[in-house]
């Protein structure tokens, strides 16, 4: 993604896999049915859409549950490409800012394209179904009144949009009909006194009294699940000024006392059955508590209200979003990635101890995301994993020094907007070691046994520990969809086990309460495994004890929090087949390759960058599940047009390691600290003028230009705190008697807007 001339620019990276010969999306002509087809002239308008209706829920009844998801036609259309690459600037209200209907880009992104501000390669275009290509060009115009470095509570956003979000809400009572039209960060469903004599009444808080029994207390969970959850995040980068930012909006450091997490161990009775009032309740190891806290800031929303200051917080929290610098999240679903990263840490430290001579690892680390969306534990992953194989590599040491992360959706729209969440983590090295699949979770089966070194599957359930975020679901809620869901539960945990490496550890989790959905599931496919299995599954410890026995943790509503159940299983290593794996090719370095990929006209457009470690696995998924929707990170794009220039996008960020000047990829590159970036910056925010001294590599032959955005004026050329993908636009020759510090080149800057403002105001 770029951003030129007034317009966001996306490339289509994959714009379609295969299309099945029965589309659950459309219908063919010539198919009978009841004697009618819908080639029949006599068929009325009407009559005609009634029978396609039929038509497609016969064909969805014929094909089961797995089926219907390899089967659909995948075809990428124009809509659906808008409502998710440019979201953050489709003006949706979050936050509490945006004109638009809260949650719902669809709408946004369907009225931008009537009102004409999406281009597909140049040409305007106003047909939303509109099929897109592999290396196609979308562009959205952005209005440039919201494009100011000084404004801080209004949204970078399409041409138009307020103005057509207000013509909406005027005409047929729009946002009242939607009921979603309040930018309220805090939600009007919530009562301000608890009355805990109506509360009592409804099925959610009778079922869960008896089921949890004196675990569940009413004082404190119940009062707890009537109140707004207040905002958590995690910091993505390191910056005082961005400390300085969060204070000033409210917010704080977490601390232990925020938080009551305990672990649930269960105690038999003799006779085997295991009852609430004979659990265990113990502490969580500390080195998990203190991955947990680490970088973990939180803000209460009453806080925020009595401040007054909504809108200048939803645009801080778009634009850093964007720009990389933090991860909002819950805090209970930070937990899983957190003990995986403690766990990560311990093994590597233990490794260290054992084979301190060796600085070469045995193998790549694999890491699987089984049901990834929307994305939150991915990212997670993704920082935390470049944060530790980024230092062993700054450290000089070459352990473990490739890995691969795959992230996985069943649902094609999400699994979308999965990917272009990650993508949005543009400062992060490791988005080259990402590999993006969309296929149902249990198709992992196909996948060879002990493929990966951890697991995260955090499965579909009922989520009625998410009901602080739902309120209305309240009312609704019922035990069926914990009953339903149990199987799905217990498939996927399944095939999460038996993909794990000897040793390797699988986190299973739900956003549920209920014990049908979380202790049933674990206990019942630990049992079935360890029976039919040749290989032992058993829970791990979580109080930091080895040698204890394992245990589960339910988090419970709280004030900082939702409801959440983790459970961490390891498979018994097996020195046998370690000695075995330790053969496994491994490379020398971290490098990342630059692969360019193909469109249909057999024209190179769109170039990723992706560690061979990811390309060697996409390999291997692609014969036993199909084609991965990405592999790595789209870092250049080129026209169809054979003398077109080569253009940076802001995946870039994924070369931040290499070294510039020893290798030549096709563009120059020019370090800046951000003092000097701040007065090379010429008044229209996107043009610089740079003297050719501060250019590090230069390549005649293109006008591609990375600027490495240092924290301090004392260069390295080991890390940087961003890239900025920016373009040549003039080159000054050098005169008679010129000294070569005067000669300069004027530069525009096309990284993302909200990129661009960030790196020049924020950190």
């Amino acid at each position: 993604m770029f951003f030129t001339g007034g317009f966001l620019n996306a490339v289509v990276a994959d714009a379609s896999a295969t299309t099945a010969a029965i589309a659950v999306d459309g219908c063919k002509k010539g198919i009978v049915l009841s004697g009618t087809t819908l080639d029949d002239v006599s068929l009325s308008n009407r009559q005609r859409q009634k029978l396609k209706r039929k038509l497609k829920k016969q064909q969805a009844i014929k094909l089961n549950g797995r089926q219907k998801a390899r089967n659909i036609d995948r075809s990428l259309r124009l809509h659906q490409f808008v409502s998710t690459c440019f979201r953050s600037e489709l003006n949706i209200a979050e936050n509490g800012v945006g004109c638009f209907i809260q949650n719902a880009p669809k709408v946004s992104a369907h009225h931008a394209i009537l009102n004409g501000v999406v281009r597909v390669n140049g040409i305007v275009t106003t047909v939303g179904s509109k099929i897109l290509e592999c290396g196609d060009l979308v562009s959205l115009e952005i209005d440039t009144s919201s494009l100011s470095i000084s404004s801080t509570e209004k949204l970078i956003s399409w041409k138009g949009s307020e103005y057509v979000a207000k013509k909406l809400e005027d005409q047929r009572d729009y946002g009242e009909r939607k009921g979603r039209m309040s930018t309220s960060i805090a939600s009007s469903l919530y009562a301000a006194d608890v009355d805990f004599n109506t509360i009592s009444t409804l099925p959610f808080i009778q079922y869960y009294r008896t089921k949890l029994g004196r675990l569940w207390v009413p004082a404190i969970h119940e009062v707890a699940i009537m109140k707004p959850l207040p905002i958590t995040l995690r910091l993505l980068k390191n910056s005082k000024s961005l400390e300085d930012e969060l204070r000033g909006f409210g917010f704080r450091p977490i601390k232990e006392s925020d938080v009551h997490f305990q672990l649930r161990r269960n105690i038999s009775n003799g006779d085997g059955d295991v009852t609430q009032q004979q659990q265990q309740m113990k502490p969580i190891d500390h080195n998990i508590m203190k991955e947990f806290m680490s970088n973990t800031w939180i803000m209460d929303q009453e806080q925020l209200s009595t401040a007054g200051r909504e809108s200048q917080l939803g645009v801080f929290l778009s634009e850093s979003r964007i720009s990389g610098e933090i991860l909002q999240q819950e805090l209970n679903s930070m937990m899983p990635v957190s003990i995986l990263v403690s766990i990560l840490k311990k093994k590597m430290v233990k490794e260290q101890r054992n084979d301190s001579s060796s600085k070469t690892c045995t193998r790549p680390m694999r890491f699987l995301d089984l049901c990834a969306a929307p994305g939150s534990k991915t990212c997670q992953l993704i920082t935390a994993l470049d944060t530790i194989f980024s230092g062993e590599r700054d450290e000089g040491k070459k352990r473990c020094n490739d890995f691969v992360i795959i992230a996985n959706e069943l649902n094609p729209s999400r699994a979308m907007q999965l990917r272009q969440r990650c993508f949005q983590q543009s400062g992060r090295r490791s988005l080259s070691h990402l590999l993006v699949t969309n296929v149902d979770g249990r198709d992992f089966e196909k996948v060879e046994e002990g493929s990966f070194d951890f697991v995260i599957c955090d499965v579909p359930c009922s989520g009625d520990g998410t009901i602080r975020r739902s309120p209305e679901l309240l009312s609704k809620w019922s035990t069926k969809n914990a009953e339903q869901n149990k199987p799905v539960q217990k498939g996927l945990l399944k095939v999460a086990l038996e993909r794990l490496r000897p040793g390797g550890i699988c986190l299973y989790s739900t956003c549920s309460l209920n014990p049908i959905e979380n202790d049933e599931v674990v206990e019942e496919t630990l049992q079935e495994l360890n029976t039919i299995s040749n290989h032992e599954y058993s829970l791990l410890n979580l109080e930091g004890n080895s040698e204890g026995k394992g245990d589960s943790l339910q988090i419970l509503p709280d004030a900082s929090h939702g409801g959440f159940f983790v459970a961490a299983i390891r498979r018994k290593d097996s020195s046998a087949i370690c000695d075995a794996a330790k053969n496994e090719m491994n490379h020398d370095e971290c490098c990342v390759e630059i692969v360019w990929k193909k469109n249909q006209s057999n024209k190179t457009n769109v170039a990723y960058a992706a560690s061979p470690c990811t390309r060697n696995l996409s390999a291997h998924i692609s014969d036993r599940l199909g084609p991965p929707l990405s592999c790595g990170v789209p870092v250049m794009y080129k026209a169809k047009d054979e003398h077109s220039p080569i253009i940076l996008q802001e995946g870039c960020a994924a070369l931040n390691f290499l070294d510039f000047s020893a290798t030549d990829f096709g563009y120059s590159v020019v370090q800046l600290s951000r003092s000097q970036l701040c007065k090379y910056v010429s008044v229209n925010d996107k043009s610089l003028c740079i003297p050719r001294k501060l250019f590090t590599h230069t390549n005649t032959e293109t006008t591609a230009l990375i600027i490495r955005v240092n924290p301090d004026i004392v260069l390295t050329t080991k890390t940087a705190l961003s890239l900025l993908p920016a373009k040549i636009i003039y080159k000054q020759q050098k005169q008679d008697g010129t000294d070569d510090d005067d000669v300069a080149c004027e530069v525009e800057i096309i990284a993302r807007p909200q990129i661009l403002k960030r790196s020049i105001c924020g950190n």
